[in-house]
């Protein structure tokens, strides 16, 4: 123990007794859940159905529905979460180069 954590010790020893020293990482439940189970399971139900529909959400435009239906804002990272969650994975287009020549480009893949 460097000498910081030693004192931090004694310190919670002498306020606490020896429940002061005990781990008390167990009862971290960490942050709450930003959707509950409920409309998480709602929120999965719309994917899928758009899914079958063929239509494929975005992190944006599930941000954006979570906003209306739910009232609550989240960030975009958030929504990739809960589309992986929900057994779907964000899907977007290969970059293509801007100055790509098409013709060139098919030229190739008949040759290969």
């Amino acid at each position: 123990y460097s000498r910081v954590s030693a004192y931090g010790l004694l310190a919670r020893y002498h306020a606490q007794g020896l429940d002061g020293l005990a781990d008390a990482r167990h009862g971290n439940t960490g942050a709450p859940t930003l959707l509950t189970p409920d409309e998480q399971q709602r929120m999965a139900l719309r994917l899928r159905q758009d899914f079958e529909q063929g239509i494929v959400w975005s992190g944006k435009d599930l941000q954006r529905w979570i906003q209306t239906e739910f009232g609550k804002d989240v960030y975009l990272g958030r929504t990739y979460e809960f589309m992986r969650a929900a057994g779907f994975s964000p899907q977007k287009p290969r970059p293509q180069h801007v100055g790509g020549d098409e013709a060139a480009r098919a030229a190739f893949k008949t040759k290969s």
